[in-house]
């Protein structure tokens, strides 16, 4: 069974026996539109941060303009957590990175949430 699964994944073997098993009928349009969906991997994701930014606000990426007290001690707190948990990483750069973002983090909540 696991075999059958990983050839509807992968697309090889032959495909007038998996789909006689599975109810469906040969088609090329099914089989067209498997490979074109497999064909490009999808893009990463980026979640660093923007450390190149000139203010906290804007490594932290909220903007006190259009987000409210709670949105913005939310937002810090998640970021926190995040790289709180790097902080303590065996990889110099990341916990660098961890560095700059808990001291932007610490700025950002003294001046928005702790005083506002």
């Amino acid at each position: 069974m696991i075999r059958r699964l990983f050839k509807k994944l992968v697309g090889s073997g032959d495909s007038s026996a998996k789909d006689s098993k599975s109810g469906k009928k040969s088609g090329a349009s099914s089989g067209a539109a498997g490979k074109k969906a497999q064909s490009a991997p999808p893009k990463p994701v980026s979640n660093k941060p923007d450390l190149k930014a000139k203010t906290p606000e804007a490594m932290c990426g909220i903007n006190p303009k259009t987000m409210d007290k709670e949105a913005i001690k939310e937002k810090l707190a998640e970021l926190y957590r995040r790289h709180n948990h790097a902080a303590g990483s065996l990889n110099d750069e990341l916990r660098e990175e961890a560095e700059q973002m808990l001291d932007a983090i610490v700025a950002c909540r003294e001046k928005y949430v702790d005083n506002a």
